[in-house]
């Protein structure tokens, strides 16, 4: 993936989960997977706090790096499909940390002009990491991998599609038809 490709990717993904909460009526948003699963608006309250956490990290990696010309659109490095698929953390389901499980006390309509909010935050450093050289601002992620700023970001569209997958097997669930 180019750099350039990073923000059509997140848009893409924040598309799809939108489309896939539209598909739950007022009276389904309780709906979960299984038995003590996160229903849909804790799905969305947990990829805010996801968002939150990510954009701290972000920011803080760019406050405590020296500001050095980019590497090429070519060079800088993006995706993070390989990084994932070594470490065995695609498609697996994964336990979230204490401070990223939702309260529950979001409605949807709440959750969703938070989610709006975050990633609206998230996309206004592009611009800065653009401009900047990203490939050696790394931190280590709680999954237990090194990813440079631009990976970070990335991993919000990577983790919401994860979620999304969620949101569709809830759907499937409660409508097998589907």
């Amino acid at each position: 993936m180019l750099f350039a490709e990073l923000e059509p990717f997140l848009d893409k993904k924040r598309k799809e989960l939108l489309e896939a909460l539209s598909a739950f009526g007022k009276n389904e948003r309780e709906y979960t997977e299984y038995e003590g699963g996160w229903n849909i608006s804790e799905i969305v309250e947990h990829l805010c706090i996801v968002e939150e956490q990510v954009i701290h990290t972000v920011g803080q990696m760019l406050r405590d790096a020296p500001s050095k010309p980019s590497e090429s659109e070519e060079d800088k490095i993006v995706d993070i499909t390989e990084i994932f698929r070594r470490n065995g953390l695609l498609g697996t389901k994964k336990q979230s940390p204490p401070q990223a499980v939702p309260a529950g006390t979001w409605g949807l309509d709440e959750g969703l002009c938070r989610l709006a909010e975050v990633r609206s935050r998230l996309k206004a450093c592009l611009p800065e990491l653009a401009g900047r050289a990203t490939n050696g601002i790394t931190a280590r992620h709680p999954l237990g991998v090194e990813l440079n700023v631009c990976q970070w970001v990335l991993f919000s569209a990577f983790h919401e599609w994860a979620h999304l997958h969620q949101i569709k097997r809830i759907r499937q669930a409660h409508d097998p038809a589907l």
